[in-house]
């Protein structure tokens, strides 16, 4: 039960927390937020690109795998990989997100 509410948990005080700070911010510091998440998005792209040029189209199953137990006593892990058609959907994101901050 713990593991499942753990996480819920953690994610709503840190969402009710960001409301709070975001209520206080002033001007000249969202545009400066603005554009470090401009250019985060566009570093994203970048490195995405780059894993874009060293993806295998040839092999089957999933690149770039990393998978890791994180409760042994009930045999849980998270694995978490790349294909093919995920691989579309990743750069979809990673081209919309520059544009989005933009419009922001």
């Amino acid at each position: 039960m713990f593991i499942l509410t753990a996480p819920i948990l953690t994610i709503t005080s840190i969402l009710v927390l960001g409301i709070f700070y975001a209520l206080q911010i002033s001007a000249q510091k969202i545009v400066i937020v603005r554009k470090l998440c401009l250019s985060v998005s566009f570093a994203a792209l970048f490195v995405g690109v780059l894993t874009g040029l060293s993806f295998d189209k040839s092999a089957v199953g999933f690149q770039y795998l990393s998978a890791f137990n994180y409760v042994e006593e009930y045999n849980s892990s998270f694995a978490l990989g790349v294909d093919g058609l995920s691989y579309i959907f990743l750069m979809l994101t990673l081209v919309t997100f520059p544009f989005l901050f933009l419009a922001a």
